[in-house]
């Protein structure tokens, strides 16, 4: 039976990003897979890069928790809002470890075919997670 996109979702979130369990990998994402992030000036394709881009982004935070705080699913788009929690203790894309928490909330438009995700849409606080870094200055 295939998996419908707010299990599929689910999972992403909570097993294969917020675990690292890397190798569900190819259960959840198709190998033609399109990410499309807010970090990355153009998309990030194909299961081995978004998996490699996650991992980078992972090792910024090892001790990531993921939290999917609602979920809900229109045909095969499925919406996840989520929430990172992590202590940055690694390097984030050439930013060295500031050793300081964040609390980063998006959201996920996710398209699945066959109980696997074909493109992923993010919207995440990538001005709040900078600024929780100290990268970029909280406003006054």
């Amino acid at each position: 039976m295939v998996a419908d996109p707010v299990t599929v979702g689910r999972r992403f979130f909570e097993e294969f990003l917020g675990k690292g369990q890397w190798a569900a990998a190819g259960e959840i994402l198709a190998p033609d897979i399109v990410m499309h992030h807010p970090s990355s000036p153009t998309p990030v394709t194909g299961a081995g890069t978004v998996q490699g881009f996650l991992s980078a982004f992972r090792g910024g935070f090892p001790d990531m928790q993921m939290t999917v705080e609602d979920a809900f699913a229109n045909g095969e788009k499925a919406a996840v809002r989520w929430r990172m929690r992590g202590a940055h203790t690694g390097d984030l894309f050439g930013i060295a470890p500031t050793g300081k928490q964040v609390n980063v909330a998006g959201i996920s438009v996710l398209r699945v075919v066959n109980g696997k995700i074909v493109e992923d849409w993010v919207a995440e606080d990538t001005m709040g997670l900078m600024q929780q870094l100290g990268v970029i200055p909280q406003p006054s």
